[in-house]
């Protein structure tokens, strides 16, 4: 159980810091990514690391401090949810935003 929060913390970590190649290695080869339904983002499940990774580096395109920082993290087996806060400006209209997510 601590490896597999370990690696979501590290995962945060990594894409806090605009750091890539971290990123990438922290991904499974079959990993599948999708967005919540009504998230700007949502339009397909992304499969493969350097599909998820483009989607992410499209925030960081629309957006100013951009971030996604989880605060809590409950995991059962290598089944990790983690509770926290996105946040940022958006740049074609200049306003804020804070709202809560839960990934798995």
């Amino acid at each position: 159980m601590a490896i597999a929060v370990d690696t979501v913390r590290r995962f945060y970590d990594a894409f806090g810091r605009g750091d890539v190649p971290a990123v990438l290695s922290l991904f499974d080869v079959q990993i599948e990514w999708t967005e919540a339904e009504l998230f700007p983002y949502y339009d397909a499940i992304r499969q493969g690391p350097h599909a998820v990774v483009g989607n992410l580096l499209t925030l960081s395109s629309d957006w100013d401090r951009f971030s996604a920082k989880a605060h809590e993290f409950i995991a059962e087996g290598d089944r990790v949810v983690s509770l926290g806060t996105y946040s940022g400006n958006f740049k074609k209209i200049g306003r804020s935003f804070l709202a809560p997510f839960a990934h798995i």
